[in-house]
C-alpha cells in the first residue's frame, strides 16, 4: 500500500516535503494505529493542524521574547536609578539598615545583612566572612528584597526627621519675629522727626540763623535799660 501511496504522489505531481517523514510521523500523530488504517488525507490534515498550531506557538514565544526583552532592560534600568537615589537619603541621615538574613535566601548561611549608609550591601557569613558590594551590583531580585525590608522603617525615620526640622523651624519663625520687632524699634529711633527740615544756611546770614532769639533778646535788654530822654 506504501508503493501504491508512493506512486500516487509521484503521479500527481505533489513530492512529500523535505524532512516530512510519513513512517516516522505517524507514530507520534496517531499512536499505535497500524499504518495500513492510515488514509493519506487524514494524515495531511493532522500535520496541517499541527503545524498551523506550533506555528502559533512559536509567535507567542517570539512576542513574549520582544517583551520580555523590554521589561529586563526597564527592570535593570529602574533598579540602578533607585540605588543612585537612595545613596544621598541614607548617607545624609546618616541611616544604616539591618535585613533579616531569612530575607534573602542564598546557599551560604547567613549571620547578618546590613545596608550601611554608603549604600553597600553588607554580608556577614560565619566564621566572620564578608562579602561587601554597592547594592546596584547586585541582581534586582536581591535590589527589591532589600528596599522591601528598608522602606517601612525609613518611612518612620523620615517622619521623625521632618519633626525635628519642624521643631527648628518654628523657634526660628519664633526669634526672627522678636529679632525683627526689636531692630524695627530701633530703626524708628535712629530717624529724625518729621517736623524738622533741614534749612540751607547762607554765609552772610549765619548769625541770624543760628542765634535769632539771642539778638531779639539783647534789644529788649537794652531797650529796657535805657531811661528815656
Amino acid at each position: 500500500m506504501g508503493k501504491k501511496r508512493g506512486e500516487k504522489e509521484a503521479k500527481s505531481g505533489k513530492p512529500l516535503k523535505e524532512g516530512m517523514d510519513h513512517a516516522n510521523l505517524c507514530p507520534i500523530l496517531f499512536g499505535n494505529r497500524p499504518l495500513e488504517t492510515l488514509d493519506e488525507e487524514e494524515v495531511e490534515k493532522t500535520r496541517a493542524e499541527i503545524e498551523e498550531k506550533f506555528l502559533d506557538s512559536l509567535k507567542v514565544i517570539n512576542e513574549e521574547i520582544l517583551q520580555l526583552s523590554e521589561f529586563l532592560i526597564e527592570d535593570t534600568k529602574l533598579a540602578q536609578e533607585l540605588c543612585k537615589t537612595i545613596r544621598p537619603i541614607l548617607k545624609h541621615l546618616n541611616l544604616s539598615f539591618t535585613i533579616p538574613p531569612r530575607a534573602i535566601p542564598i546557599h551560604e548561611k547567613i549571620d547578618q545583612i546590613i545596608l550601611n549608609q554608603e549604600g553597600h550591601l553588607i554580608f556577614v557569613y560565619e566564621k566572620n566572612k564578608v562579602n561587601s558590594k554597592a547594592l546596584e551590583e547586585y541582581s534586582p531580585e536581591i535590589i527589591l528584597i532589600a528596599f522591601l525590608n528598608i522602606i517601612p522603617t525609613l518611612g518612620r525615620t523620615l517622619r521623625l526627621y521632618r519633626k525635628k526640622v519642624g521643631m527648628r523651624v518654628n523657634f526660628f519663625e519664633k526669634i526672627y519675629r522678636e529679632l525683627e520687632n526689636a531692630s524695627r524699634v530701633f530703626a524708628d529711633s535712629n530717624q529724625k522727626p518729621k517736623g524738622l527740615l533741614e534749612v540751607p544756611i547762607e554765609e552772610d546770614g549765619v548769625k541770624k540763623t543760628l542765634f535769632p532769639k539771642s539778638e531779639n533778646h539783647g534789644r529788649k535788654s537794652v531797650s529796657s535799660n535805657t531811661e528815656p530822654t
